[in-house]
């Protein structure tokens, strides 16, 4: 694919995704998932995984399909609710939940340590379908720029009024088993997110796996 569109398309997609944000009104008529094939690059990183405390690279998920999202434990909105509606898909999927992985990649490592992100996801459900992923701030960075993912977060747990400097892009990715990016799900982090519909969606990528 020519670098000029695959730039483009990947601009105009993550264009598309930010309006997450906004909340359920931004969300209103955008299709449950946009198709990202050929737009990123495979899955790739290494970090520490919040419910052992192991570090995994994302050759311990190939055979899994696997959602990211990039988020903090102290976020008041977008962040509980995008898990909430991962943990309903999960539910919903019933028994090919078990070939699902949810990972949430914390952007805030002043504050979240392994334990309260494994504290907090517990609120979801429990591993291995959903965990939490933990890096260095050159691991996180350079998974972030993977995925064109803009992130910033205040320099120490002490900083004042730090959740409202805490921001990031609310995309969330869905890659297929063999870690080939496929589609990001736009209505996830929305109070109106067409469960059913997403479900429908993964269903195919989990089929396979």
């Amino acid at each position: 694919m020519n670098a000029s569109i695959a730039f483009s398309r990947r601009t105009l997609l993550l264009s598309a995704a930010a309006t997450l944000a906004g909340g359920a009104s931004a969300i209103a008529g955008l299709a449950p998932a946009v198709s990202v094939a050929g737009a990123f690059p495979n899955l790739a990183f290494t970090m520490q995984r919040s419910s052992d405390g192991k570090t995994v690279t994302a050759a311990d998920y190939r055979g899994q399909v696997v959602i990211l999202y990039f988020g903090f434990t102290r976020c008041p909105d977008i962040c509980p609710l995008t898990m909430q509606n991962a943990a309903r898909v999960l539910a919903r999927m019933g028994a090919l939940a078990s070939r699902m992985r949810v990972l949430f990649v914390t952007i805030d490592l002043d504050y979240d340590t392994l334990p309260r992100l494994k504290s907090y996801l517990a609120n979801f459900g429990a591993p291995p379908e959903i965990d939490g992923l933990r890096g260095t701030p050159a691991e996180l960075a350079h998974l972030a720029r993977r995925y064109a993912v803009e992130y910033q977060a205040p320099a120490s747990p002490d900083a004042p009024d730090p959740v409202s400097k805490i921001t990031h892009s609310s995309a969330v990715y869905v890659f297929d088993s063999r870690g080939r990016a496929e589609q990001i799900l736009s209505t996830m982090g929305g109070a109106g997110a067409d469960i059913p519909a997403i479900t429908a969606d993964l269903e195919p990528f989990a089929r396979r796996a």
